[in-house]
């Protein structure tokens, strides 16, 4: 079950990102002012075949949250042009009409959206961000078999937006034959280009003269030789690029940018509904006490009449109740003394049949756990053997000196624990 208020106050999101032939997954959550964040990496996605990837990837693990899917740069179609004197929205409700005129491609054949952009250094101009269909609905196609539906594409340029708050970034990442070079001023992509040799990606730095230089991955060698000690350095690895989609799922960074143009669900403004909310919240803490008092006196009064009604029939079951433990006490007494009885009986079978036939026992005293006999035989050590061989006894032993009678039969004296 879904909370849409939950969802609103602790925004979760997942960031998708595709390098070489690996799905990298971020999913990134809010609960108050703290920020959670992870990533995985799912090796050879796009290799795969769909039935093998749903043993390894949970579904259920994507079904919470907007996912906001990073489409590689270097798979893009990019066209930057000045902004004209109509606005932003007249330019977006009529660059369908024109879009062929701008990327050699109709409407029919991609994916697009425009970015805004302006810098007191580069001014106004937009970015047309376009995605060949074919190219896009094949891994759209693979996400959907495993449940992973997004609801929105961006471009990887604009998924480093919100990890970048220097006055001026540049992000550098290597495809196959190219560099790609992504150049942001507040938070905001001013230029985004594929440089085909090293020397003029070093131009391009020492041009630029960046704050920071933020290389992706770990494979380019001797890529910080442009010779500004001045110019910081720094290495992200992979799953920044997922993690800025994840983030833009929660923050709204771009403010929309969708290349799937999917006409998404009109919400109250967050803050309106945080205010009504946080009214209905009030009203309700003004309003529980009085409404839990008045629950209780009912309640109360409900018990007091059933006491009331059911006071004869409770007096009469506490006194057979009374009766009931004092026969059951009776009864268990009743159970000890005849298994005690029982038990002594078991014992002086066990003891009459241990003693041999030319023995007999005079006095014989049986305790809970041990016995003593006093008897007469032709060998009282015989007696002894016998009753230390019976799994019965225990510890049996001569209390005083054997003694022969007149007719040479022995006198003896024994004590034994019971087992």
């Amino acid at each position: 079950m879904k909370y849409p208020f939950l969802e609103i106050l602790f925004p979760k999101s997942i960031g998708l990102s595709i390098h070489e032939n690996d799905l990298i997954i971020s999913k990134s959550s809010q609960e108050y002012l703290k920020c959670a964040f992870e990533s995985i990496v799912v090796k050879d996605f796009l290799l795969k075949d769909p039935l093998d990837l749903k043993s390894t990837m949970d579904a259920r693990d994507y079904q919470f949250g907007e996912i906001v899917l990073s489409w590689p740069r270097e798979k893009t179609i990019v066209r930057e042009i000045e902004l004209p004197g109509s606005s932003i929205n007249e330019l977006k409700e009529s660059i369908s009409y024109q879009l062929d005129s701008f990327i050699l491609f109709s409407e029919d054949e991609v994916y697009y959206d425009i970015y805004p952009s302006k810098s007191s250094e580069h001014g106004e101009k937009v970015f047309i961000f376009a995605i060949k269909k074919e190219e896009l609905d094949g891994l759209l196609s693979k996400l959907e078999s495993l449940n992973i539906n997004p609801s929105r594409v961006v471009i990887s340029s604009l998924s480093f937006i919100p990890l970048v708050n220097n006055a001026k970034v540049m992000i550098i990442d290597k495809c196959e034959d190219s560099y790609i070079l992504n150049s942001y001023t507040d938070s905001v992509l001013v230029n985004t280009s594929l440089i085909k040799n090293r020397n003029d990606l070093n131009e391009k730095i020492v041009e630029s003269n960046p704050d920071k230089v933020i290389l992706l991955d770990k494979e380019y060698g001797n890529i910080t030789d442009y010779g500004e000690d001045d110019i910081k350095t720094a290495l992200w690895e992979r799953d920044k690029e997922s993690l800025g989609a994840a983030i833009n799922g929660i923050s709204e960074y771009l403010r929309g940018f969708n290349v799937l143009k999917k006409k998404k669900k009109k919400f109250i403004p967050q803050a309106i509904l945080v205010g009504i909310l946080l009214s209905l919240i009030i009203v309700f803490a003004s309003v529980l006490p009085g409404i839990i008092k008045h629950k209780k006196i009912q309640a109360i009064n409900a018990i007091n009449a059933k006491i009331q009604e059911l006071g004869p029939d409770a007096t009469m079951a506490s006194k057979l109740k009374d009766e009931t433990d004092s026969l059951l006490a009776t009864f268990n007494k009743l159970k000890e003394i005849t298994n005690y009885d029982k038990r002594r009986v078991d014992i002086l079978a066990k003891l009459t049949s241990a003693l041999p036939d030319d023995t007999w026992i005079k006095q014989l005293s049986l305790k809970r756990d041990y016995f003593e006999i006093e008897g007469i035989g032709l060998s009282g050590s015989n007696v002894l053997t016998l009753l230390e061989d019976s799994p019965t006894f225990s510890q049996v032993r001569f209390t005083s000196s054997v003694l022969k009678d007149r007719d040479g039969k022995e006198r003896f004296k024994i004590k034994g624990n019971i087992k």
